[in-house]
């Protein structure tokens, strides 16, 4: 097909307005995935959108596995959907990949590559 560009799993984009650090939890506008690499401010770095990755998790809550999760911007951990707060982003087709205690400070989450919804 001529006009196949890629399966569109990763993004490449610039770190904007600080370093990136491999494995850090990247927002793209809607999209939410996972740094590849560390890059500085202004360099170019891939986020893959798609895989399970273990990642900061809001404490006091337990997960089961598949709950529908959201990135929390305030704090800058994953958290079961609820009535999310400005800047946070609910994405379809995040979930806890298992399930994680309310004292777990990490959890691994399925990233789907669908993206979210930013309040």
């Amino acid at each position: 097909m001529k006009n196949y560009l890629q399966p569109g799993h990763v993004l490449t984009v610039a770190a904007a307005a600080a370093a990136v650090a491999s494995g850090q939890v990247c927002v793209v506008g809607t999209h939410i995935g996972i740094a590849a690499s560390s890059a500085a401010q202004g360099d170019p770095y891939e986020v893959n959108l798609t895989g399970v990755y273990t990642v900061p998790k809001t404490t006091g809550a337990a997960w089961t596995q598949g709950q529908p999760l959201m990135w929390e911007a305030s704090t800058a951990t994953f958290a079961a959907v609820g009535t999310p707060a400005t800047g946070d982003i609910t994405a379809a087709g995040i979930t806890a990949f298992v399930a994680a205690g309310s004292a777990d400070a990490t959890g691994a989450v399925r990233f789907s590559g669908v993206p979210g919804t930013l309040t």
